[in-house]
């Protein structure tokens, strides 16, 4: 791979251990993946940040990168945390999870990586334009950026991400390149999805069908909002790694089947009606009463926020079954002011920042079987409590009835 002066210095140890590391580490991607050359980036999101998920050995190495003097070079963003920041007494979190989940916040921030906490990002200010190449790690954000934004990224892990952020460089490899980025499989949606979960679980089901690097195309939807590419996404890229679909008509490089597929033919066609939606419903779904019900994954936009308000409104959420929402500060201060976080307060629920129901010790708090409309959430819940917690898959109007009374 083509190093300039500069970047040759860096991976020479010139610029310090730490630059020299993060070079090293790019460049092996680089080669590996046969990159010409490193490019520029901007914008970066930084995976390996709740301490549930990473431990004692991620803590430890960020607070020895910490005590150097360097600083990312993009505008960064930390992923969600295992807790709330602020509020993680009342969540019931641990003090000594606590305790070191807050230093290794802090030891990103002295690397000048913000700790918005959050995995949709592009919600709350690092959002890319059309074409940006960026270097993002949350599968679920790298998903909707490549897809519904139509910026530019391979699927980073959480090293490789801060290496970029910290020299200001991805490879060029991948998901950045033109003749990358369109379609291999025909995906024809043969039902009509009735909610956001229907979404969720479509791309559940399509992510376990397609193969690795495969980018699928959705033919027959129609009217999909925001929130609801969001999810699918989310499922795709949780089931099967997905980090790019397009939907035909819809996102930004689809707006016909031949610039989807590049005029280059498809590799099969993948028909999904309602009967294969119904068989991930089945396969994520506990028959257990839930002790929580937890929306947020990826983290609620203004508009979910909204539509949980009017679900909920005239409601009282039942004393047996906690009702627990997550998203992202930014957005949180915009439905505050709406008055949508004082109504799902009032009727008994809670708003929660910079965590969600994956990345939270929701074992540890005491939860055993937990609802959402997110198949992504659904499927990594049982995984990642190693079994202490269940789970189940419901449209959000069926969570809220079920956690409330009228």
């Amino acid at each position: 791979m083509f190093l300039s002066k500069e970047e040759e210095k860096i991976l020479d140890g010139e610029k310090g251990w730490i630059l020299e590391k993060a070079m090293r580490l790019l460049t092996t991607i680089g080669d590996l993946n046969n990159a010409e050359r490193l490019v520029p980036i901007k914008r970066s999101q930084v995976a390996g940040v709740s301490y549930k998920t990473v431990g004692d050995p991620t803590l430890h190495l960020m607070e020895e990168l910490a005590k150097e003097n360097v600083r990312v070079r993009t505008k960064a963003t930390q992923n969600p945390a295992g807790m709330d920041l602020k509020r993680w007494r009342e969540m019931g979190v641990p003090r000594g999870f606590a305790e070191k989940q807050l230093r290794i916040c802090r030891a990103y921030e002295k690397l000048g990586v913000e700790a918005l906490c959050t995995c949709t990002p592009y919600l709350s200010g690092n959002r890319p334009k059309f074409g940006e190449v960026v270097g993002f790690s949350e599968s679920s954000a790298v998903a909707f950026i490549n897809s519904v934004v139509g910026a530019r990224t391979n699927r980073h892990g959480g090293l490789d991400a801060l290496s970029a952020a910290l020299i200001g460089k991805v490879p060029l490899m991948g998901y950045l390149l033109d003749e990358n980025r369109t379609g291999d499989v025909h995906v024809k949606v043969c039902f009509k999805p009735r909610n956001e979960t229907d979404y969720s679980a479509l791309g559940y089901y399509v992510g376990k069908e397609v193969e690795t690097n495969e980018v699928p195309v959705y033919d027959g939807i129609k009217d999909a909002s925001l929130d609801e590419l969001k999810l699918l996404g989310a499922a795709s890229a949780a089931s099967g790694s997905v980090a790019l679909f397009h939907v035909l008509d819809l996102t930004p490089e689809a707006r016909t089947i031949r610039g989807a597929f590049g005029g280059k033919k498809t590799k099969y066609k993948l028909e999904v009606a309602r009967e294969e939606v119904q068989s991930v419903y089945d396969e994520l779904s506990t028959r257990e009463n839930p002790d929580l019900v937890a929306i947020g994954c990826p983290h609620s936009s203004v508009q979910e926020l909204k539509k949980i308000t009017e679900l909920i409104s005239g409601r009282r959420v039942k004393r047996s079954i906690k009702l627990w929402v997550f998203t992202s500060p930014k957005v949180f201060e915009e439905a505050e002011k709406s008055g949508y976080i004082s109504t799902i307060r009032s009727a008994g629920g809670d708003v929660f920042l910079n965590t969600c129901m994956v990345v939270a010790p929701i074992e540890e708090i005491g939860f055993r079987c937990v609802y959402t409309n997110s198949a992504k959430a659904a499927f990594y819940i049982p995984r990642i409590t190693k079994g202490k917690c269940k789970s189940a898959i419901a449209p959000l109007r069926t969570c809220i009835e079920m956690c409330t009374t009228s």
